[in-house]
């Protein structure tokens, strides 16, 4: 689902980090991140100072720029800091620096400028219309919301430092000598990410997948990403002493409360900026406690390939893969087409999840074998049609019972009638959905116009 995806793909900006206070301990104030096992060879490091040079995987010390309005005093006093937290991120991940990352310290309102301009940079106006028209058809944004205004707000809300794939370098938004507990713990969050792109390159990778409309597929990569980034950013954050600890959840805590764009959309967008951080991390977990840090690097060269296995971690040590069906290619006279891709399980169940409890969205979701998708647009109407394959007949049968909730209540256009096999829905302002299932499959189409869904409907085959 590009709306879906499009809130992701921007993987290097880390999230509010309201995630982190939740994840440091259970309930019961116990601690739940498992301390991993280091199977990687021996990485232990001496913290240094500017003047001293790292005793890491180089000799280099990094390179640290900083905005001029910044006290080049404050600016010495931070670069200290940031070495210490180089050795420090090397030491828990398991891993040494190849080469020094690079580092800019700006101010936060730079920060937030940058981060804004950055992404109006990135952003397709013309494709986040499609996807916004397409999420109003779908029941999952009001008409008064749109994904562009959204997602630019989002980010410049929640950005603390971000780790630029595309240049090498780690930016940092501070204008305090000391950085707080909570602010050591975003920027070693992101030397994780500098790390382990250094050892396993993977950023031209995850461009490449959503480059290529392989949506779920780099939905699944971001969360292995993002989740060794915060599996480990919690494993520093454990071994703080426990005044730096309660420091830092209390000060996550009050920035909860800062969030109030994070918290004006709809749940689902949170839910799904949260996928990779909270999904990831437990995947990354799952493998740590399973074959220690090793396992976690391994799984980058044998990726999960959909974001069913981060969910299901143990369906990704199987090696289940992606039942196979066949890209859509759909032909309607005056129609675009604006993208073909794959739901996924995640994308399914955040389709469901407006109205249907989680237990029942995900229950649902829950068979996912494969599915392809693809949307058409005019500059009038849009299309969606899916071909859909359950793992088991019952799979089937629990999704395309739960879609034809979501068209009655959620896009509500009422109940259907029985058409060709299959259940059409036909709403009084022209709107259109069917869904036909055989054994364990389906298709499922839903327009702006009934003509046009029906035109669809008419080249779709059961997988």
């Amino acid at each position: 689902m590009r709306g879906q995806t499009t809130l992701r793909r921007f993987g290097a900006v880390l999230l509010g980090l309201a995630l982190l206070a939740a994840a440091c301990t259970d309930p019961s104030g116990t601690e739940t991140t498992a301390v991993p096992d280091n199977s990687s060879p021996d990485t232990s490091t001496t913290s240094t100072t500017t003047t001293t040079e790292p005793t890491t995987g180089t000799t280099t010390p990094p390179t640290v720029t900083a905005s001029p309005g910044l006290d080049q005093a404050v600016v010495d006093r931070l670069s200290e800091q940031i070495i210490d937290l180089i050795a420090d991120t090397e030491e828990v991940r398991g891993l040494p620096f190849l080469t020094q990352p690079n580092v800019a310290i700006i101010t936060p309102d730079e920060l937030a400028a940058r981060v804004r301009a950055d992404l109006e940079e990135e952003i397709d106006s013309e494709e986040l219309a499609v996807d916004t028209r397409l999420m109003r058809m779908l029941g999952l944004l009001a008409d008064d919301q749109d994904l562009e205004t959204m997602l630019v707000d989002l980010y410049s809300e929640q950005v603390a430092g971000f780790y630029d794939g595309d240049t090498g370098e780690l930016v940092i938004g501070g204008e305090a000598a000391d950085l707080s507990p909570l602010t050591k713990s975003v920027i070693v969050h992101e030397l994780v990410h500098s790390l382990t792109d250094q050892h396993f390159m993977f950023n031209d990778d995850f461009e490449q997948m959503f480059d290529e409309e392989r949506f779920d597929e780099g939905s699944a990569f971001q969360a292995l990403i993002e989740g060794d980034a915060t599996y480990f950013q919690l494993v520093y954050v454990q071994q703080l002493p426990l005044d730096e600890q309660f420091g830092l959840a209390t000060e996550a805590l009050a920035q909860m409360e800062d969030t109030m764009v994070f918290q004006s959309v709809p749940t689902w967008v949170q839910d799904d900026l949260a996928f990779p951080y909270d999904s990831g991390q437990l995947f990354v977990q799952h493998l740590v406690e399973n074959g220690g840090i090793a396992a976690v690097d391994a799984a980058y060269t044998e990726r999960p390939v959909s974001t069913e296995v981060i969910m299901h971690p143990r369906r990704f040590d199987s090696g289940e893969g992606v039942l196979e069906v066949a890209p859509l290619a759909i032909e309607l006279d005056g129609f675009e087409v604006h993208e073909t891709s794959s739901y996924g399980e995640w994308g399914f169940r955040l389709l469901l999840s407006p109205n249907a409890e989680p237990g029942v969205a995900a229950q649902a979701a829950n068979g996912w074998g494969g599915d392809s998708y693809q949307v058409l647009f005019t500059d009038d109407d849009i299309v969606l049609a899916v071909a859909y394959k359950g793992d088991t007949e019952d799979d089937a049968f629990e999704l395309a019972d739960a879609l034809i909730a979501h068209v009655t209540d959620t896009m509500q256009l009422g109940e259907g009638v029985g058409e060709g096999g299959g259940v059409q829905f036909v709403g009084e302002d022209g709107r259109y959905a069917y869904l036909d299932r055989i054994g364990d499959g389906f298709i499922f189409v839903a327009s702006t116009d009934a003509a046009a869904g029906q035109a669809a409907r008419s080249q779709l085959r059961i997988p």
